[in-house]
C-alpha cells in the first residue's frame, strides 16, 4: 500500500516522500519496504532500513529525509496499519472448541469463544464476546463480564492459600467465595486468581493483567489497573482504580494501594501506598527517597576507603590512638 493511501484511511498526517510499504516490523528488523514505529527519541538512535516510520509529532524536528506518518499513539497506529496491510493477529475460532469442557450449569453469552482444553465449571457466567483461550480453567461460581480475554492456562477461582496451625500441623481452611471479573478485562497466560474465603475476589472493569500473576483470595482490584508479569498480591489487598504494579512487585496481605499509584518493578510493598505516589525498592518506599539511598549505598565503598585512609593517617600522626581504631 502507498503511504499516502494509508494516511488517508487512518486519517494521519504524512511527512516526506510517498512510498510503498508491505508489512510492519520492529525497527531493528526492518528492511526495504517495511513500516516501523518510533515511540521516543532514543529509538531514533537505532539504525534501521525501514522505508517509512510512524512517529510521535514531538519527534518531527529530529527526522531527516524519512517518510513518516505522524501519530499520537504510534504503537496503536502501527497495529491499525498492519491490519490494513493484511496482517492478522492470532484469534480464537468462533464458538466452542469440541475439546473444551463446559459444565451444563455454566452460562455463556453471545459470541463467546472457547479454545481447546479449556474447562468451564458449574455456575460460571461469561458475558458476551469474551474469549477463553486454550487450557484456561474457570472454576465454579466465577462471573466474567463482556469482552474479556482469558489467555491460555490461566486459572480463575481456585482455592485461596489459607491454613491454621493446629496441633503441630497446617489445617486447610475451605474457601466458600467466588471471583467476579468486570467488563473489558484481560487475564494473561498462566495467571491465577483465587476465590474469596467468604465473599468475592473482584477485578474491575478495564483492568489488564499480564502473564504469571498471582492474585490471592478476597483481593479487590479496581478499574483500569495494570498488573505486570510475576506480580504477587497477597490476600485481602485493595488495589484502587488505575494503579500500576510493574513486574515482580510483591504485596503483603491487607494492603491498600491508592488510586493511580505506581509500584516499580521488584518493589516489596509492606504498608499502604498513598494515591498518586510512585514507590520502589525492597522494602518499598517513596521512589525519590529510594533513589537517594541507592546513590548513597553505591558510594559506601569509597567512603569506607576514605575513612580507613583517614584513620591510618591519624594513627601515624598520633601513635597513641592505635587502640581506638
Amino acid at each position: 500500500m502507498k503511504l499516502s493511501n494509508m494516511a488517508d484511511v487512518l486519517k494521519m498526517e504524512r511527512l516526506g516522500a510517498d512510498c510503498e510499504v508491505e508489512r510492519v516490523v520492529p525497527l531493528e528488523q526492518a528492511a526495504t519496504g517495511d513500516l516501523s514505529f518510533v515511540i521516543n527519541a532514543q529509538w531514533l538512535e537505532k539504525s534501521t532500513s525501514a522505508t517509512a516510520l510512524i512517529i510521535q509529532k514531538s519527534l518531527v524536528p529530529l527526522i531527516r529525509d524519512q517518510s513518516c506518518l505522524i501519530s499520537t499513539h504510534p504503537a496503536l497506529d502501527a497495529a491499525r496499519a498492519a491490519e490494513l496491510l493484511g496482517m492478522r493477529p492470532f484469534e480464537l475460532e468462533p464458538g466452542v472448541h469440541p475439546l473444551a469442557v463446559i459444565h451444563p450449569g455454566a452460562r455463556l453469552g453471545k459470541g463467546v469463544r472457547v479454545g481447546p482444553g479449556a474447562h468451564i465449571g458449574d455456575r460460571v457466567t461469561i458475558g458476551d464476546a469474551s474469549a477463553i483461550h486454550a487450557g484456561a480453567v474457570i472454576l465454579a461460581d466465577t462471573i466474567i463480564g463482556t469482552r474479556c480475554v482469558i489467555q491460555a492456562n490461566a486459572v480463575i477461582g481456585s482455592d485461596g492459600f489459607g491454613y491454621e496451625w493446629v496441633q503441630d500441623r497446617h489445617v486447610k481452611i475451605p474457601h466458600f467465595g467466588h471471583v467476579i471479573i468486570g467488563d473489558d478485562v484481560e487475564i494473561g497466560a498462566c495467571t491465577t486468581i483465587d476465590r474469596g474465603r467468604f465473599g468475592a475476589t473482584t477485578i474491575g472493569n478495564g483492568t489488564k493483567i499480564d502473564n504469571q500473576v498471582q492474585i490471592a483470595h478476597n483481593c479487590q482490584i479496581g478499574n483500569g489497573c495494570i498488573i505486570v508479569a510475576q506480580v504477587g498480591i497477597s490476600g485481602s489487598c485493595h488495589i484502587k482504580d488505575h494503579a500500576v504494579l510493574a513486574g515482580q512487585a510483591g504485596v503483603i496481605p491487607h494492603i491498600t494501594i491508592g488510586e493511580r499509584a505506581i509500584i516499580a518493578a521488584g518493589t516489596g510493598v509492606a504498608e499502604d501506598v498513598p494515591a498518586g505516589s510512585t514507590w520502589s525498592g525492597w522494602w518499598g518506599q517513596n521512589h525519590r527517597d529510594n533513589k537517594i539511598q541507592i546513590v548513597l549505598m553505591r558510594k559506601l565503598p569509597e567512603l569506607v576507603k576514605k575513612m580507613r585512609s583517614f584513620m591510618d593517617n591519624a594513627e601515624k600522626n598520633n601513635p597513641g590512638t592505635s587502640g581506638q581504631k
